[in-house]
């Protein structure tokens, strides 16, 4: 699966003035730049693996399909990189036989999140 984000940002440093690096880095951690990427990354995986099950949002015929969109959730998690929320999108499956899930969540079969557990593991280390 691939996620294609874009992100883009200004820094400004005068000219005449010697900026130390540590005062750099703390800046682009204070951006909370991993944070924005990790939350931007997961959003964008879990639009296309929506898609690819049922097709463009608003598509004409997408009520036909095997697969369909059911709602939203979210999902919150914490890990080095900060607190983050999730929207996550559940897809239902009109073709599941008594014993399969029903309704899942597309981006959970790409992406583990820890159980039920709010710190994922980079924390609990």
């Amino acid at each position: 699966m691939h996620a294609e984000i874009n992100v883009r940002f200004a820094v400004s440093i005068a000219q005449d003035k010697t900026l130390p690096l540590a005062t750099l880095a703390e800046s682009l951690t204070e951006m909370q730049l991993e944070a924005t990427i990790l939350e931007e990354t997961v959003r964008s995986l879990d639009e296309r693996l929506v898609e690819a099950y049922c097709g463009e949002k608003h598509a004409r015929g997408n009520g036909d399909r095997r697969f369909q969109r059911a709602g939203t959730s979210t999902r919150t998690a914490v890990t080095t990189a900060g607190e983050h929320e999730f929207t996550l999108h559940h897809v239902k499956d009109t073709a599941a036989s008594g014993d399969g899930p029903t309704y899942f969540r597309p981006l959970e079969d790409l992406i583990g999140f820890d159980g039920q557990r709010i710190y994922q593991e980079d924390i609990s280390l």
